[in-house]
């Protein structure tokens, strides 16, 4: 008899192809999450570069327009072909300019000074007291500004505020220039007739600060004073 020829076995694959099928999509979906993800932040990133390259951009132009307006003015500010007035009022108004642009410690420093020597000290006192505000750290101006301000205060008849500001800058920086503050506050109580408080300060002074550069007259005043008291 012949032999019965046997059926041959298929291998099912359908659930394996599924399997592969479906790892597949998911690998494509991972591999289009992350593209999409990528293209997020090259966005971010490349609005925040634009951002600031705007910024610099502006910043730099900024900056070299505030700096035109200042360096015009230095050049009316001391020009002494020009009155004081036309000078002054000139310099002034690119002073202004310039902080309008951007505010900075030295042009606010010389609307102070162009309002001191144009003889009207409300506005210097508020343009010192500005910078003094503003710019705290500004170590190499401050001491000058306090001494202008304390002048300015004197112009205007404040002779009790002159003395807060040179207390105050007296205190500066933890008494660097406190030898310098004595002796105006010392030639400020002279001028108004404070004796006793002047010499107070000429002590102090001599005492506190021996090899400071104001220690001679201090001790001219010192001598003076009290041979004019044993003469008496």
């Amino acid at each position: 008899m012949p032999k019965a020829i046997k059926k041959r076995k298929i291998k099912k694959t359908g659930p394996k192809e599924e399997k592969v099928k479906s790892t597949i999509e998911r690998s494509l979906d991972a591999l289009k999450k992350k593209k999409r993800n990528l293209i997020i932040v090259l966005l971010v990133l490349g609005t925040a570069a634009v951002a600031v390259v705007s910024f610099m951009t502006y910043s730099s132009s900024t900056t070299k327009k505030a700096y035109s307006f200042e360096r015009d003015a230095y050049k009316y500010y001391y020009n002494i072909d020009l009155t004081d007035e036309e000078r002054l009022t000139k310099s002034l108004e690119l002073f202004k300019k310039s902080i309008e642009v951007k505010p900075t410690a030295i042009p606010q420093f010389y609307v102070g000074n162009c309002y001191f020597n144009l003889g009207d000290y409300d506005n210097a006192v508020k343009a010192y007291n500005e910078v003094i505000g503003e710019y705290k750290n500004n170590d190499s101006l401050l001491p000058l500004v306090y001494q202008k301000l304390a002048s300015a205060y004197v112009k205007n008849g404040k002779n009790n505020e002159a003395i807060k500001t040179l207390n105050a800058f007296a205190q500066f920086k933890k008494g660097i220039f406190k030898d310098t503050a004595l002796i105006l506050m010392a030639r400020l109580y002279e001028r108004t007739g404070k004796t006793e408080e002047a010499m107070e300060k000429y002590k102090e002074l001599v005492k506190d600060f021996p090899f400071s550069l104001w220690t001679d007259e201090a001790m001219k005043k010192i001598g003076v004073e009290e041979t004019k008291e044993n003469k008496e």
